[in-house]
């Protein structure tokens, strides 16, 4: 656990003071096949340094009809080969209100491409290994349309589609800076 708190920690450190993109997102959650749904509120930042591509995501989803909270952190680094960049990355799950916190390790990669006057971001993840005692398993697969509305600010939209134990759909829009 410690181990785990000192990643974060210097992920964070590394992202969030000398970030190549910072973001803020929200997102309208609907759960699929009885589950709950919510609004989420993202923050993500990435720092490409020596050829690596680390990236921090803070999430935290207000369940609909005082359901709770739940909050996650997670640190990734992945190496870009022609738009497409596999990762590895560890991620903290506070549970629902703050009851039973996991750990788990994620894999993933995400392709993205300058498409018209914007960029476009599609990609898949999914939790590996966990200390929860009965691991819950999710995929997710996303995409997201960044379009410039200044020098080094954009509009994000923003669709994922979550798949295994937690079944979700998400659209939402943020705003995006550039350093």
């Amino acid at each position: 656990m410690k181990k785990l708190f000192a990643i974060l920690a210097l992920g964070m450190a590394t992202s969030t003071f000398a970030a190549d993109y910072v973001s803020v997102d929200v997102e309208n959650v609907t759960g699929r096949k009885g589950a709950s749904n919510s609004t989420a509120q993202y923050v993500r930042a990435g720092k490409e340094i020596d050829g690596i591509q680390y990236g921090l995501q803070s999430r935290v989803a207000n369940i609909d009809n005082n359901g709770g909270t739940l909050s996650s952190l997670e640190v990734t680094a992945g190496k870009n080969f022609s738009g497409f960049t596999p990762y590895v990355g560890v991620g903290h799950d506070n549970g629902l209100n703050g009851n039973s916190p996991f750990n788990y390790g994620l894999v993933g990669g995400q392709y993205g491409v300058k498409a018209g006057p914007g960029f476009a971001l599609a990609g898949v993840k999914t939790r590996v290994a966990s200390t929860e005692k009965n691991m819950t398993h999710q995929t997710i697969a996303y995409a997201t349309y960044s379009i410039p509305v200044a020098k080094q600010v954009a509009v994000n939209l923003n669709v994922s589609r979550s798949y295994q134990d937690i079944k979700e759909n998400a659209v939402g829009v943020g705003v995006g800076f550039s350093f």
